[in-house]
This record gives structure tokens, C-alpha cells and sequence, in this order.
């Protein structure tokens, strides 16, 4: 477990960097956005931890208190990772208006998922795949997974053509760690599609296996995670790399 990336600090190291570089102008969205992903990434796997859902749950005296947390928090990091990429990648002409449509998107999407949620939560209700039989948790999940697979697929795009980029450049780390995230968003998109194809076929009438899903759905989600923070690790270092040889270069 030692091996496996840890939010939390990658948080405290993006809020880091923000702060030393706050003075330069030059992508201050992207490292904002950074450190907002890391942080919301963070909170969600700290909701996951059953000791804690009890307790948020028992202070707010509402259930699934954690479930629409942990899933505000999913949107938030897909949204901050857009908004990221999108800094990184748009040109100043048209990057205030990119910025602003995605995120009025990600508010209509919280604002359609908080009334579904106040209206479809109780004490009996669950807000996963085993309870799609209730219509409301039906329309809140596919409200989400839509969301998901299209800032996910979004970021793949963004990342894999910034990979090549790189990679005529010669920047191998970023290149690695842009294609690595790349095949991380694939893996966020393939995550949507499993719990929702479960919700649609379900639906219809012929659902296949939830046993099944709730294997799948949560190995997609927990890989997409781990690839997606290595592989924007691996493009942090690769960048850092490619500037420290400009200054030699420079230098010399």
C-alpha cells in the first residue's frame, strides 16, 4: 500500500507549488485547478472510509450524507482536472470562454443532482446500482455517470494529443505520464459505461449481473484514480526536467 499514490500529499505538494508560483501569470488556472482535484480527490476517498460515513451521517442526521459527498467530490475533480487541461491547452483568445462553459456545466449538474438526491433519499434507499429499482436513484446515477464520461473523455482527448506534442519535443516523462493519463480517462469513461449499461439494461429488463458491476465499476474507478494521479505526477517531473535542462542550456 506503501507504493500506491497518495492524494492527500499531492495535495499539500500542488498547494505548494500554486502558492511559490502565485506571482506568474502563465497557467495560475491549471495550478489552482491542481491543487482543487487533489484536494476533492482527497475528501472523496476519506468519505469511502466507513468509520467516517457513520459519523458524517450521524451529524447531519441524513443518510447517504457520504454518498452524495463522495460524488459532489467525483464531479469536482473531473471538473478541476478539465479546467486544467483546458489552461494547459487553449489559447488566451478562447480560454476564458472554454473555462466558463465547463464550469456552468458542472453547476447544472450539481444543481440536478442535489434535488434528486433530497427527493429520493431515506432510510431504506442506497445510492448504487443494487437500488435501481427506484426511479430517483436511477436518474441521479445517470445524471453522474453522464458527467463522468464526458469530462472523462474530454481529459483523454486533451492529454493524448498533448502527448504527442511532448513527445516531438522530446519530453519522454511528460509524454509517458500525458499518454499514462490519457489511458486513466479511457478507464473513467469504461467506469460511467459499467454502472450505467447496469442502469440501462436494468431499465429494460435484462440487467446483467450486479455482482459482476459491483466488481467491475469500483476496480475501473480505483485504477482510473491511481493512473490518473501517476501519470500527472509523471508530467509534473517530466516538465520540471525539460526546464531544469533549458536553464543549463541557457546557462551554458
Amino acid at each position: 500500500m506503501r507504493s500506491l499514490p497518495n492524494p492527500g500529499r499531492f495535495t499539500v505538494l500542488s498547494a505548494r507549488e500554486a502558492w511559490r508560483q502565485r506571482s506568474r501569470n502563465d497557467y495560475r488556472i491549471a495550478r489552482f485547478a491542481r491543487t482543487i482535484a487533489f484536494g476533492v480527490c482527497t475528501i472523496g476517498v476519506i468519505f469511502a472510509i466507513p468509520p467516517v460515513e457513520d459519523l458524517v451521517e450521524s451529524m447531519t442526521g441524513m443518510n447517504n450524507a457520504t454518498k452524495l459527498g463522495a460524488h459532489f467530490c467525483a464531479v469536482l475533480w473531473c471538473g478541476s482536472l478539465q479546467l486544467m487541461l483546458v489552461d494547459w491547452s487553449y489559447k488566451h483568445e478562447v480560454l476564458k470562454a472554454s473555462l466558463y462553459a465547463r464550469i456552468a456545466f458542472a453547476v447544472c449538474v450539481l444543481a440536478a443532482m442535489l434535488p434528486l438526491f433530497v427527493e429520493t433519499t431515506g432510510e431504506r434507499i442506497e445510492f448504487t446500482t443494487e437500488y435501481a429499482t427506484v426511479p430517483g436513484v436511477t436518474v441521479y446515477l445517470m445524471v453522474y455517470l453522464a458527467y463522468v464520461a464526458v469530462t472523462c473523455g474530454e481529459i483523454a482527448f486533451l492529454c493524448f494529443g498533448m502527448a504527442l506534442s511532448v513527445q516531438r519535443s522530446g519530453n519522454v516523462w511528460s509524454a509517458r505520464g500525458l499518454g499514462l493519463s490519457a489511458a486513466a480517462a479511457i478507464l473513467g469513461v469504461a467506469y460511467a459505461a459499467s454502472k450505467g449499461s447496469y442502469l440501462v439494461t436494468h431499465y429494460l429488463g435484462h440487467p446483467w449481473p450486479l455482482h459482476a458491476e459491483e466488481i467491475v465499476s469500483p476496480a475501473l474507478a480505483g485504477l482510473a484514480t491511481i493512473a490518473l494521479i501517476s501519470g500527472l505526477t509523471m508530467a509534473m517531473v517530466g516538465r520540471r526536467i525539460a526546464l531544469r535542462k533549458a536553464s543549463v542550456s541557457a546557462g551554458v
